[in-house]
């Protein structure tokens, strides 16, 4: 019997995340050792068959997944969709082939769907991306006007869903903490000096290939310390876990990680860094504080770049997203950094700051909280940055790293770029 196709797709939620979501899809943020693709994929014991991003990222998903994997639902039988925000245990009597059709919520959004692909592909076809076309209500509003579902079950699943950035900050330690059990937990395989000072090593994961220096502290007390391949600490660092440090990452001589932190692959952190999440390829090499915050790909930290986390009335924290202002609900919160975002030396973001992709924020004093995409001033003064010129940089920005701006990225950035000039973004 054959199986149920398995796709990702995107909804409206993904605009409550703002600039680290403007040029990736939802499932492509990280918790624990993961991406949500890969998590999702371990929880159902395979790869998706594939996905079906919002339009502006068809291009960029297609080339990392296969044009014949992206934006495409079969014309008959059956599929299981799993949104890409889905941070709960998927449910795999979705693949079961003997499972009745199925939906999954949390709230009025959907978190997974057995259903019909006529159906699926009239659900995920309206042109507006409008929060209540893309709800539970109207998926069962359009199955049964197909009147192919006689019989649906469904279930509530509180907190399958991550809402707003500030989730994945929260669920970063239990992510973690599980994921220890999966690498391998007192697994030391790479090459730890015997100068550095290892605390409950039961705890702590050190990969092949990484190299951990004399005098570094890695403290695994209040959680797993996983170091990944290739990784490397510097002497002297300490990190407090629980905390993961991603392939290829440099953490530099005297840094002060205090978990939870994630770090995708490829970054370079110094100074001191406080519950955040790098999503990779990024720069904080030097001395300064980053707290509670959430940071894209390719943005550099100038040296003493400082963010604030918590407000001096400790009131719970606002930011704005998607032109919205938004209650956290949290008393630390520090910051959203758009992909390619720069900071100049001494930059000061204040608490809640969100910065767009493409920006570069210099100039004494504090720059506004909300600064949008493609930007480049400060820390009142703003001027739309050259695209031509925001191009060539981020080419050798990524060629350092060995990669390169695809045809689809320069694609998408350029339609981004255009619709901040024009005052759409």
């Amino acid at each position: 019997m054959s199986q149920i196709p398995l796709y990702l797709f995107e909804d409206p939620g993904w605009r409550r995340f703002g600039p680290i979501c403007t040029v990736r899809p939802t499932w492509d943020l990280r918790l624990g050792l993961e991406t949500l693709d890969e998590r999702i994929g371990r929880h159902l014991d395979r790869e998706p068959d594939g996905y079906i991003p919002r339009q502006h990222l068809l291009g960029i998903v297609r080339e990392v997944k296969g044009g014949n994997r992206a934006g495409h639902l079969p014309d008959s039988g059956e599929v299981f969709l799993v949104n890409g925000r889905s941070v709960a245990q998927i449910p795999k009597d979705g693949l079961d082939p003997k499972c009745p059709w199925t939906l999954w919520t949390d709230g009025p959004d959907v978190v997974a769907v057995r259903m019909p692909a006529t159906v699926a592909k009239k659900w995920l076809s309206h042109p507006s991306f409008n929060p209540e076309e893309y709800s539970a209500r109207r998926l069962l509003e359009i199955w049964g006007q197909e009147k192919t579902a006689p019989s649906v079950q469904i279930y509530e699943v509180h907190g399958g869903l991550a809402w707003w950035p500030w989730d994945l900050l929260k669920r970063q330690g239990e992510a973690i903490a599980k994921s220890l059990s999966r690498v391998g937990d007192g697994y030391i395989d790479g090459e730890v000096d015997h100068r550095a000072i290892l605390v409950e090593e039961t705890n702590i994961h050190v990969s092949e290939g990484a190299v951990v220096g004399a005098g570094a502290i890695l403290d695994a007390s209040k959680g797993p310390v996983i170091i990944k391949d290739k990784a490397v600490i510097l002497p002297g660092a300490i990190l407090m876990g629980p905390v993961v440090i991603g392939e290829n990452s440099t953490i530099k001589a005297g840094a002060k990680i205090y978990g939870p932190v994630v770090t995708g692959p490829h970054c370079k952190l110094g100074g001191e860094i406080e519950d955040s999440l790098f999503l990779g390829y990024a720069n904080k090499q030097h001395e300064g504080f980053l707290g509670h915050a959430i940071v894209g790909e390719w943005v550099n930290l100038g040296a003493d770049t400082n963010n604030s986390d918590l407000k001096n009335n400790y009131s719970n924290v606002s930011v704005v997203i998607d032109g919205e202002t938004i209650d956290t609900g949290q008393t630390f919160f520090g910051c959203l950094l758009g992909d390619h975002a720069k900071t100049a030396i001494n930059t000061q973001l204040n608490t809640g700051t969100v910065v767009g992709v493409g920006t570069n924020v210099f100039g004494a004093g504090f720059p506004p909280k909300t600064i949008g995409a493609f930007r480049w001033g400060g820390p009142v003064d703003f001027e739309y940055y050259d695209f031509e010129k925001f191009l060539d940089t981020a080419r050798v920005v990524m060629q350092r790293r060995e990669r390169e701006l695809t045809p689809a990225m320069v694609t998408l950035l350029r339609k981004l770029h255009q619709e901040a000039v024009t005052g759409n973004l």
